[in-house]
């Protein structure tokens, strides 16, 4: 059984029995490690309000080849989630962004770029009052990590390079815009113009908080973009591709979307 020291993000938590934990950690150098803290519910010498979700912390623990649960022995924190109470907006984006990294990771797969997004966002979520925006950015930035981003580029039917007026087809279930004449046969759905090139920008353009965010984002003329569907093309594409459900998302969108 190896000793590991590394750094992490506590995904999640619960109580375990009547005075362990287990833990979901978010690991720079082996991914997603799930651990148990024995006597993590009462030890305050090694684990007082250290393995909570969102903290950012350096972590030992002993881990067999790989496998099963791992045991966390030390564990102290780098950032703590303070901050995060300040609504239950925050917490939802926060719970939103640490289930997306838990659902969509396999257990011991480093992702070092994955790491460091998810940091900047529950970083960013205490300083900001995140937009829908923020969330689209920060979704595609980790699709893209973890090698899931949508084809928004070229015809994913027949490869044919799509000018960003002509982007107005999007097929779910082939992950990706499509060209006018496939659209003819290959089950598609239309969009505004304007709506698939605005959503594909989310990811590159600058980010700053919603105070300023209208005066700011200039790449494109989000007046003219129907961010309900750009929503909406998100949400059928993850749902039909991961195959998960997110419980945090259902309650961050009623909170961001109405």
């Amino acid at each position: 059984m190896a000793l590991h020291k590394d750094t992490a993000i506590v995904l999640l938590k619960r109580v375990y029995g009547e005075s362990d934990k287990i833990v979901s950690l978010f690991t720079l150098n082996s991914g997603k490690v799930p651990a148990i803290a024995r006597g993590g519910s009462r030890s305050v010498k090694r684990f007082m309000n250290t393995l909570e979700p969102f903290n950012y912390i350096t972590v030992e623990y002993f881990d067999r080849r790989g496998r099963g649960l791992a045991r966390i022995e030390n564990a102290d924190i780098i950032e703590t989630n303070n901050g995060m109470e300040t609504s239950l907006k925050t917490m939802c984006i926060a719970s939103f962004f640490t289930e997306f990294t838990d659902k969509l990771t396999k257990e011991r797969e480093r992702n070092e770029h994955l790491f460091y997004i998810l940091h900047e966002v529950l970083t960013k979520v205490k300083e900001w009052h995140f937009t829908h925006e923020n969330v689209l950015h920060y979704q595609l930035r980790m699709l893209e990590a973890l090698g899931y981003l949508p084809n928004f580029n070229s015809c994913v039917y027949c490869g044919e390079e799509i000018p960003g007026n002509k982007k107005i087809f999007f097929s779910v279930e082939r992950g990706g815009i499509i060209c006018g004449r496939c659209s003819e046969f290959v089950p598609c759905r239309v969009c505004g113009e304007g709506v698939i090139p605005w959503l594909s920008s989310m990811k590159t353009i600058p980010l700053y908080s919603c105070e300023n965010m209208d005066e700011k984002v200039t790449t494109q003329d989000t007046n003219n973009v129907n961010i309900f569907q750009a929503r909406e093309i998100m949400e059928e594409f993850v749902s039909f591709h991961l195959d998960v459900e997110f419980k945090s998302y259902r309650l961050l969108k009623g909170l961001l979307f109405t």
